[in-house]
Order: structure tokens, then sequence, then C-alpha cells
């Protein structure tokens, strides 16, 4: 299955590459902007390939989950870190040592359970993180991947003239030598 979809993932690049290089111009300058250039260009390219909207909507759908999932388990964990913290400070407050003990031993058999309920949440956690940063990077390469027959088309569409500038270095030439004339 994982294979089928990166074999079409792979398809649906080299369609949008072909798109993409026999389209029009990119843009016919860059105002040079704070935004994230390839970011830029990336969902302009989106917004021509089903394929890569396809990928951008799955992943927006995984920070959407994830997200829920995360709000859930972090309000689990906070309240049960509040009790958990309130009930040593009324353990403390007892002053009969055998009555402390007792309370204290409750609270730490309490919360090692509760700890040990939380290891396979620990686990998906520890996966969830390691598998986003495996996205991200893929996300970047497919942006790079994506974009870059882009910036060529740009360049070979867009590369400036030279005449204006040799025309610039030849009166600098002029008004060099005519210094020199003077100053020599």
């Amino acid at each position: 299955m994982r294979k089928a979809i990166s074999i079409t993932a792979i398809a649906g690049i080299f369609l949008l590459m072909f798109i993409l290089l026999t389209s029009g111009d990119i843009k016919s300058r860059y105002d040079g902007g704070s935004k994230d250039l390839v970011d830029e260009l990336y969902f302009q390219a989106v917004k021509q390939n089903n394929n890569l909207e396809a990928i951008e909507e799955d992943i927006e759908k995984f920070y959407k989950k994830k997200s829920e999932a995360m709000e859930k388990y972090n309000s689990f964990t906070a309240y049960n870190s509040r009790y958990y913290s309130d009930a040593r400070a009324n353990a403390n407050a007892i002053s009969d040592s055998l009555t402390r003990k007792k309370a204290v031993d409750i609270i730490f058999k309490g919360e090692s359970r509760y700890q040990s309920k939380l290891a396979g949440w620990q686990s998906i956690i520890t996966s969830l993180n390691k598998n986003e940063k495996e996205l991200n990077e893929l996300h970047n390469l497919l942006k790079i991947l994506v974009t870059e027959p882009m910036m060529e088309k740009y360049q070979q569409n867009n590369l400036p003239e030279r005449s204006k500038a040799l025309e610039a270095n030849d009166e600098l030439q002029k008004v060099i030598q005519k210094i020199k004339a003077i100053t020599l």
C-alpha cells in the first residue's frame, strides 16, 4: 500500500514538472518579499496539481488529528498532575507521621499506576514525533523537488539583458580615464 502511494506521488510529481515546464511564466519578477520563496512557489504549484493538493490536505488532516489527540492527552495529564500535586500537599499537612506515611504510600501507588497507564501514550507520542519529523523533512524535499524546475524555467525566461551593464561599464572606464589623465 505504501509503495503504491509512493509510486502515485512520484508520478504526480513528474506530471507536475511536465506541466510547469510547458506552462507559462511563473512570475515576471520577484519583489523580494519576506515570505519563503520555496513555499510561495510550492503553493502556486499546489493550486495547479490535484496530487499535491491531496498531499497538502492529508498533511492538514494529520495535524488536526494530532492536535485534537494531544489536546485531550495534555488536559488529562494536567488534571492528574494537579491532583497528585494537591494530594502530596495534603499529605504533607498531616502532622501524625504514621498517618502521613500511609497517605504518601497511597499517593505513590496511585501515581505509579497512573504512570504505567501512560506508557502506551509515551510510545505513541515518541512515534508521532519521529514520524512528524520525517514528514517535515520529506515535505521540504518535495517542495524543493517541485520548485526547482519552476526556478529553472524562470531563470531561462527572465535572465536580464547584459547590454545596459556593459554600456555602464564602458562609461565608467571613460570617466576613470578622464580622471587618470588629470590626476596622474
